[in-house]
């Protein structure tokens, strides 16, 4: 049973397994162990299937202890390790039985706090400021016992090493064919391995004809008045198509993303906005998720501009939970540079063409909540507001800093637009050894000021590889699995034993709590493995 229908019906899933594991004993006890020895000296044939499933349950229990208790457990070699050394077996079901009380405290604390262990609490409103003389004060909106959206995902969560699949199964306003340079996806010719599949709209981005108007100075249109403008909630299909029919009939749309990554391996969007000429829509993409598809017809169609902000990252979020695409993007912050302002931010940019003062407090907040607090609401709908309007400004401008002729800079700003376009997302291998990648060790160790000695800066990169697999594991982020901090503590205290573990965490993080004694043995074998300097 896939792990998904197991979280979804798990008593059926429970019922199978006690099933099995019935027939199993049964079968083992059909003949008396006494009597095994008799019957392999009688029958030849007997004794070669007893060997081969001998060999094969010996095999099964090395994986589940390894499962189970990490992969620094040690192996059972043969029959006799079973009986002699079956204080290994012991200790990885103590630490199992330890990991399930600590799981039942959590549940019993939980559910004397705040009654039901599921339930969110009320979105909380944490006030703080970077120092005594900032006059800005900054909020953090957080709740508890947030609902993991992951868990409704309709798609599976990869964090495997395996190559991202594209999710775009079909292709509004193409020019070629969506399977158009997916020879080249596989390695060696023949192979059936996947490498990384091409973007599939790379032959429209860059044969892209641009609408004619967009080369014309023309008035701008003044944005209609913010307190007034109620964003359209959606969250439903039915109000995903209507808001679908509205935008194919634009000339221009203005877009943001509203991301999550603290609680999650790889990240995922919680909250879409889009604004037309005269209204705005919040998507909730978490309930929304498996319906986004539907945006590419208007999101790839090369007669309507796409106006976003620094899309770098907002780019490859659409094609990594959605499988949505852009064709022809304006992007400000281009703009913001061939214009040289100085400033390249959205809220300078707010600032200098609509007068607006955008409220960065809210920055930090944890877009999961639902219902979203209205001030969060007014903070979202904010950033696509103006947007088209600025658009409008900008454009100008760089028409009138521009070759009347070329329209040079209107050209680079659209070029350097369809560069982002082009960016792909792909998941990135851990390299344990070397270190190399934005979430290798090599980079944090870097950061760090101190210095290990060969045992302890062992210990620090297997720490390190334990921390992202956990992570992989638990779809949570590194950070949440055992902040940098305590990583560095770890390592340098190499300590033994779980309550040691647990006492170089302040406070502990609860995958550690967890899993203290798996890290205290892994560090135990990480030291033994370390070959001594030569003399």
């Amino acid at each position: 049973m896939a792990t998904s229908n197991i979280v979804a019906d798990f008593d059926t899933w429970q019922a199978e397994l006690f099933a099995t594991l019935v027939k199993a004993t049964k079968a083992s006890n059909a003949i008396p162990a006494g009597d095994v020895s008799f019957y392999r000296t009688l029958d030849p044939s007997f004794a070669s299937d007893m060997n081969e499933a001998s060999n094969a349950t010996l095999d099964l229990c090395n994986k589940l202890l390894q499962q189970a208790g990490g992969s620094w457990t040690e192996q059972l070699k043969d029959h006799e390790e079973v009986d002699e050394r079956f204080d290994i077996v012991v200790d990885v079901v103590d630490n199992l039985l330890e990991k399930v009380d600590i799981a039942i405290d959590d549940m019993k604390s939980t559910r004397k706090k705040g009654g039901s262990a599921v339930a969110q609490s009320a979105p909380i409103v944490a006030s703080a400021k970077a120092n005594k003389n900032d006059r800005l004060e900054y909020r953090l909106i957080h709740a508890q016992n947030i609902a993991r959206p992951q868990l409704r995902f309709p798609d599976i969560i990869d964090n495997t090493y395996a190559p991202f699949v594209r999710k775009i199964t079909y292709k509004p306003n193409a020019k070629v064919d969506l399977n158009y340079g997916m020879e080249n996806a596989h390695g060696n010719s023949g192979s059936e391995e996947l490498v990384e599949q091409p973007h599939p709209y790379e032959y429209e981005i860059n044969h892209l004809e641009y609408p004619q108007r967009m080369f014309l100075h023309t008035p701008e249109q003044l944005y209609t008045a913010f307190d007034t403008t109620d964003p359209i909630w959606v969250d439903t299909e039915d109000a995903l198509v209507d808001m679908c029919r509205t935008l194919e009939m634009q000339q221009e749309i203005a877009i943001d993303l509203e991301h999550h990554s603290y609680r999650s391996y790889q990240g995922f969007v919680c909250l879409m906005q889009i604004s037309t000429r005269d209204q705005d829509f919040l998507v909730d993409t978490l309930e929304l998720r498996g319906s986004l598809h539907l945006l590419n017809q208007s999101f790839t169609d090369p007669n309507i501009v796409k106006v976003l902000h620094g899309a770098e990252s907002d780019i490859v979020w659409l094609q990594q939970d959605f499988g949505v695409y852009i064709v022809n993007m304006f992007d400000t912050y281009h703009a913001s540079k061939l214009l040289e302002l100085g400033a390249y931010s959205l809220a300078h940019l707010l600032k200098l063409y609509a007068s607006f003062d955008t409220d960065k407090r809210y920055q930090l907040a944890d877009w999961r909540i639902r219902p979203l607090p209205k001030e969060m609401m007014v903070y979202a709908q904010a950033d696509t507001h103006f947007l088209l309007y600025i658009y409008d400004r900008m454009r100008n401008a760089l028409l009138e800093k521009s070759n009347p002729t070329t329209h040079n800079l209107l050209h680079a700003a659209l070029k350097r637009s369809a560069v982002t376009c082009l960016n792909r997302y792909h998941k990135e291998a851990y390299d344990a050894e070397g270190g190399d990648g934005s979430q290798g060790w090599r980079n944090l160790y870097s950061k760090w000021s101190g210095s290990f000695n060969n045992t302890q800066f062992a210990v620090f990169k297997a720490l390190h590889a334990w921390r992202d697999q956990m992570a992989r594991d638990e779809d949570e982020s590194t950070r949440y699995i055992l902040p940098n901090n305590m990583l560095f503590t770890l390592a340098d205290q190499m300590p033994e034993e779980a309550s040691k573990v647990l006492a170089c965490c302040n406070p502990v993080p609860p995958n550690v709590r967890m899993n203290a004694t798996d890290i205290a043995l892994l560090i135990i074998s990480t030291k033994a493995n370390v070959v001594a300097p030569t003399p």
